[in-house]
């Protein structure tokens, strides 16, 4: 008899969906290993071979990464960001931040500009870590959030966006790497179902700063109409509407994306606008696959 193999990567992508949605809420981890058929005895053990991570550890990097975004670029109070994460109390909050950062919150807190922020996090504990991992290229990255106030004016435009449905392909990685595979795979699945005209889009979910750059991820995604059924392999999303700030640039030179989304921040800062928690993304309203030259919109949520 042949053996039934698992695809436990496939099996477990609604638990990863729900805990990327709901970290900030109490786990009920009946609940979460029911979303992979799984008993809660054999789930911990898949978990952390398919993630790399405890599903404990999972979730505090998620909080965590979350907590330094909000101390920065809210204004929230300490003990407001460590109660609507679940700490009993700002001072676990702040243990929790120095064991993971070796910062305390009132230093990320303090910052006064973006480049004091991304300077301050790659000195920090958990970016030296990702420096001595082989992640000490960040400075070249594309996607990092900050800002160079130096840099030439690009007029920011405020728009409400309204509801998209997105199917998408998820790559888990370095931004900027492995995307050809997943967009072939996608503009494929489009093209035999007439959605090859949809909007483009690559969402981002994660600050390179703070997060290893094996799991930062990136949704490559093409606008679908209203009840459109998807392949194994390809998901399903809203694009969340709301107002976003934005700016449009023509890329010759991949360099230019970070540069680009450095701008934005500033911007965003200079104008006192607050930033909302959906994901920022880029819009390609063109792109040549043969000069990597591109038409492409940066957005990011605000409220």
């Amino acid at each position: 008899m042949e053996n039934k193999k698992t695809n436990y990567q496939q099996k477990l992508k609604p638990v990863f969906r729900y805990l990327e949605a709901n970290f900030k809420e109490p786990l009920n981890l009946q609940m979460v290993a029911e979303k992979a058929y799984l008993s809660p005895y054999h789930f911990h053990r898949i978990f952390k071979v398919v993630s790399g991570e405890t599903l404990a550890g999972y979730l505090r990097r998620l909080k965590l990464e979350y907590a330094a975004q909000q101390l920065f670029y809210t204004q929230q109070s300490i003990t407001e960001i460590a109660l609507t994460l679940g700490f009993s109390s700002s001072q676990s909050f702040a243990k929790a931040i120095r064991q993971y950062f070796g910062l305390s919150a009132s230093q990320i807190r303090n910052c006064t500009t973006p480049t004091d922020y991304r300077a301050l996090l790659q000195k920090s504990k958990i970016g030296h870590l990702l420096h001595n991992n082989g992640n000490a290229n960040h400075d070249e990255g594309r996607y990092a959030y900050q800002c160079d106030q130096q840099q030439e004016a690009i007029t920011m435009k405020i728009e409400t966006i309204n509801n998209k449905l997105l199917a998408y392909i998820r790559v888990t990685g370095p931004y900027g790497e492995g995307y050809q595979q997943a967009i072939g795979k996608l503009y494929q699945w489009a093209a035999l179902h007439s959605f090859e005209q949809g909007e483009s889009l690559f969402i981002y979910h994660d600050n390179p700063e703070i997060t290893p750059a094996e799991k930062c991820r990136t949704d490559i995604c093409i606008s679908v109409p209203e009840g459109t059924q998807v392949t194994q392999g390809i998901e399903i999303q809203p694009l969340p509407a709301g107002r976003y700030s934005s700016i449009r640039e023509n890329i010759t030179d991949k360099k230019q994306y970070r540069r680009c989304w450095e701008k934005l921040m500033s911007q965003i800062i200079e104008a006192d606008l607050a930033i909302d928690e959906r994901p920022c993304f880029e819009f390609y309203h063109h792109y040549d696959p043969q000069t990597e030259e591109a038409d492409v919109s940066f957005y990011t949520a605000i409220k």
